[in-house]
């Protein structure tokens, strides 16, 4: 395998900026406007809780699908990710933004499918998903549409090792790795999310990506 790196602070700085090139289809949208659509939906709006759920839909599964693996399970806790959301938005209180609301139901969902299920965490961002127009991959979802498929091709050995490594960080790693580094989640979103300090999520994030550099070196001896 071609050696494209020559040291760890090199190789932690790549690995951060070429997973941030995934960012811009899974993403989530800005979440200052929601409280106006939140207000509407706990009065009954169907229209305001549609536009929140098309608004978080594609985000949420992708970051539960990173998490499992799984891509029919991650439809379906996706799916009841946001009945729990609509049959709960009464008790929600703004303590915390929306988003990290909606975003910490579907990681207790998928916690609980992963330790009742005794689920062995393998994520893989090339793993094929059947659709009745054929077979694509989640790269294939989440990938810039901008850029060229002979982009996409000289970068897919990249992506695989990168993959490989984050397969083999520590759930709570993996998380803040997906949540900052490929969703683009900001320290204080992402702190809400995961119930602790920024300052937390900027050490814990930290650590993964030293971990996740040093994993990658070991594979590109």
């Amino acid at each position: 395998m071609i050696k494209f790196l020559q040291n760890m602070e090199y190789f932690a700085l790549f690995c951060v900026l070429y997973i941030g090139r995934l960012k811009s289809e899974d993403m989530p949208p800005s979440f200052d406007v929601d409280d106006e659509l939140v207000a509407k939906a706990k009065k009954g709006d169907r229209r305001a809780f549609d536009e929140l759920y098309n608004k978080y839909k594609r985000p949420i599964l992708n970051y539960i699908y990173r998490l499992t693996g799984d891509f029919h399970q991650a439809e379906e806790l996706t799916h009841e990710t946001f009945i729990r959301v609509y049959t709960n938005i009464d008790r929600y209180i703004k303590k915390a933004k929306f988003s990290s609301w909606v975003y910490t139901i579907a990681g207790n969902l998928t916690k609980n499918f992963l330790r009742d299920r005794s689920y062995i965490e393998k994520v893989s961002i090339d793993k094929k998903i059947a659709k009745e127009e054929g077979e694509i991959s989640l790269l294939d979802v989440i990938a810039d549409e901008t850029k060229r498929p002979d982009d996409q091709i000289l970068k897919k050995e990249k992506e695989r090792l990168i993959q490989r490594g984050i397969d083999k960080l520590k759930p709570k790693h993996k998380q803040v790795i997906i949540l900052c580094d490929i969703q683009g989640l900001s320290y204080e979103d992402a702190a809400g999310i995961l119930k602790c300090p920024p300052v937390t999520v900027g050490s814990r994030l930290s650590r993964a990506r030293e971990n996740l550099a040093r994993i990658l070196r070991f594979y590109e001896r």
